[in-house]
């Protein structure tokens, strides 16, 4: 999900035992208040004081500029310095800088590299990412490496990679098709809160591929689409109702 940065907020490490937690937890009180240059500066000397908190959060406000001037390569800098000190959420955000070129010159292989270390971490997004980049956007095409981190994305409970490789399984992209994994997957998704996920699985229910055909459980798939403003599924669970009641 390459929107992801832009969405991220300041996290607050309240059960943090580390010396700096308390100058952070000042910044981010700063921040709550709306005084945004005084958060900047807790969190620039929490941040050459060694907490890695501190300098993610200061990259944060560089990154989005709410309030203050938005300058993505002191953002990058903080980032950079967070994640050597083995910030994950850091590393995610400093490698999505070098895919895009943020601050940064654009690096695919450093994004690469960076993911990868977030990624072994447990950042669902970067695996995610990865993903993205080997089905070419930004990367060398490798559609078995897409299928590889496309798994453990969906294994760390990433919505959308759980989607797309139900997509891959039902339409014999880089993997055998299977219907069955197909369903399991977008089953998974629509629970993660995928309306399109919701939306396929119940096309399967209705079309009886898989499934024996099931227009209740393919209702209850549409309704959960529509209930997330997908189109496709108030369309559906329209189009079907009409057989059912």
């Amino acid at each position: 999900m390459f929107k992801i940065l832009s969405k991220i907020t300041i996290l607050l490490f309240l059960a943090s035992q580390s010396l700096f937690a308390a100058s952070v937890n000042d910044g981010y009180l700063e921040y709550q208040k709306g005084n945004n240059q005084q958060a900047i500066e807790i969190f620039k000397k929490a941040c050459e004081n060694g907490s890695s908190s501190g300098c993610y959060n200061l990259g944060l406000l560089y990154y989005n500029g709410t309030q203050v001037e938005q300058e993505y390569f002191k953002a990058a800098e903080a980032f950079a310095k967070a994640c050597d000190d083995g910030h994950d959420k850091a590393c995610y955000n400093l490698a999505y800088m070098y895919q895009y070129g943020y601050g940064v010159k654009l690096d695919p292989k450093k994004a690469l590299e960076l993911y990868e270390k977030s990624c072994k971490a447990g950042v669902g997004a970067s695996c995610y990412n990865m993903a993205m980049m080997y089905e070419g956007q930004g990367g060398q095409k490798d559609s078995f490496k897409a299928v590889d981190y496309l798994t453990m994305a969906c294994n760390l409970n990433h919505p959308k990679a759980c989607y797309n490789l139900a997509m891959k399984y039902k339409n014999e992209d880089g993997v055998e098709r299977d219907l069955e994994k197909a369903a399991s997957l977008y089953n998974k998704s629509c629970d993660l809160g995928n309306a399109k996920a919701c939306y396929n699985l119940g096309v399967m229910y209705v079309e009886g591929e898989y499934f024996l055909q099931d227009y209740i459980r393919a209702l209850e798939l549409f309704t959960k689409a529509c209930g997330m403003n997908l189109k496709e599924g108030c369309d559906a669970y329209d189009n079907l109702k009409g057989r059912v009641y």
